[in-house]
């Protein structure tokens, strides 16, 4: 009965799926994504979902922009008026604001056909399994380290924004989340309630854009990590495959699998995924009748394939996401600053709840930024270790027959793959701390400019 267990949960493993679902229903929800992705065909229910989906679109546009407007207005209204601290929280919501519209107009019209690509490629063609070898390894363990983080980080991202929502209803001063200037007065029956609807249709809307922006990349990084995890498998079983496509005997395979072994012998070789072992008798189930040369050729080929898959698939990543993240930078580092600074400043009778949802942004923020830099570094180092992963097959029993290809892989997999922002900044764990440094240089700045007043 155990046995059976394993073997269906192999299978379930190895099977293909869609690896962007939750993602995929965030960037609808943030109308960043078409909802008419789960409706196909034609007809008048497609007619109709398609017009729901310009209408959504059209409505969060509005929403988005017209509080960015507000506060633009505020910040004109107020500037020269010596409330330093009422401004830079003013600018804050600004930027917030412009960013979500961006992210909203980046994905969903400026680079939508990327982004499709980018998605139904990784579907597509991913390897769900590792090569027939002496051990194997699936996809299942980056999927589903995929689902935890990127739910988590959503639901991060709605409470920490919402909570801005809960602020009036504690104060119940008939206040509203966002302290903006309106022409008129919005305290008015009826009229406080729908502005209250908008504002709050506001922060859903900017949780929603940060978590599907960051939270793409995220997803994307750690699938590729795990793609990796299966073409490493796949590199150090390479000759394991050979063999078994030869058809060789037991007591061949149980040799070749006891050098293998003594070269491989170091535990936590994955990013994510868990390597089993495969009986030799499945093994021998396999076999066919191939002679060396040609059996290692094709399984080797297979390999390159592989990593030139990962490789196309990374380039367009850092095509999509490399202008994003050279604005996302700068973006990172005032908002830190600010954030930090009103929260300095918050002496008010409501400071403990303000300074707590400031707090929460500025977690946020920081969490945001560690997400992009420190995947893009696992992403990085996963791609240094393919050359590595040959190694640790037994080379030496064919050195003449595979030294030319393993010299050919090598040269060509020292070529890392790094991510970066614009073109200019390498995003990995270097940059996180330099960036909260410059953050908090500027900090420093503003204390002082704002102690001179």
């Amino acid at each position: 009965m155990k046995s059976t267990t394993k073997e269906e949960r192999i299978k379930d493993d190895s099977k293909r799926r869609d690896l962007f679902v939750f993602v995929r229903q965030t960037m609808c929800v943030a109308a960043m994504y078409p909802f008419g992705y789960y409706v196909k065909g034609s007809g008048v229910l497609v007619d109709l979902v398609r017009v729901c989906d310009l209408a959504y679109e059209l409505f969060n546009y509005f929403v988005s922009v017209h509080i960015a407007g507000l506060y633009i207005c505020t910040i004109y209204i107020n500037y020269g008026q010596g409330d330093l601290d009422f401004f830079v929280n003013c600018l804050i919501q600004t930027i917030i604001y412009l960013w979500t519209i961006a992210m909203k107009l980046y994905f969903r019209r400026f680079r939508t056909g990327l982004l499709n690509a980018i998605l139904s490629n990784i579907n597509d063609e991913y390897e769900p399994r590792s090569a027939v070898g002496f051990s194997f390894v699936t996809m299942a363990g980056s999927y589903r380290m995929s689902k935890l983080l990127i739910k988590t980080y959503v639901y991060c991202c709605y409470i920490g924004t919402i909570f801005w929502l809960a602020l009036p209803i504690a104060y119940r001063d008939g206040s509203l989340p966002l302290a903006c200037w309106y022409p008129f007065d919005f305290t008015q029956p009826g009229v406080y309630e729908v502005v209250f609807l908008l504002q709050a249709m506001g922060q859903i809307q900017v949780a929603a854009s940060f978590a599907s922006s960051s939270g793409l990349h995220m997803v994307l990084c750690v699938l590729i990590s795990g793609q990796y995890d299966l073409l490493f498998c796949s590199l150090k079983n390479v000759l394991a495959s050979s063999y078994v496509l030869m058809g060789a005997n037991m007591a061949e395979l149980n040799q070749l699998q006891g050098e293998q072994s003594a070269a491989d012998a170091e535990p936590g070789q994955y990013a994510y995924s868990v390597e089993e072992e495969t009986p030799l008798l499945e093994l021998l189930k396999v076999g066919s009748s191939m002679d060396f040369s040609s059996a290692f050729r094709l399984s080797f080929v297979r390999c390159i394939q592989h990593h030139r898959y990962i490789v196309a698939a990374l380039k367009k990543i850092e095509r999509f996401y490399s202008p994003i993240w050279f604005v996302k930078i700068g973006e990172v580092t005032f908002l830190m600053c600010l954030v930090a600074f009103v929260s300095t400043k918050s002496t008010t009778a409501n400071s403990f709840m303000r300074m707590v949802s400031l707090g929460q942004y500025l977690l946020l923020v920081l969490y945001e930024l560690f997400i992009i830099c420190y995947f893009a570094d696992i992403v990085f180092q996963n791609s240094q270790r393919c050359g590595e992963a040959l190694w640790r097959s037994p080379w030496q029993r064919h050195l003449k027959e595979v030294r030319s290809d393993y010299m050919f892989f090598m040269l060509n997999s020292r070529r890392q793959f790094q991510l970066t922002a614009g073109k200019i900044s390498n995003l990995n764990v270097d940059r996180f701390r330099g960036t909260i440094t410059t953050a908090f240089s500027f900090l420093t700045l503003l204390q002082k400019m704002d102690s001179r007043e």
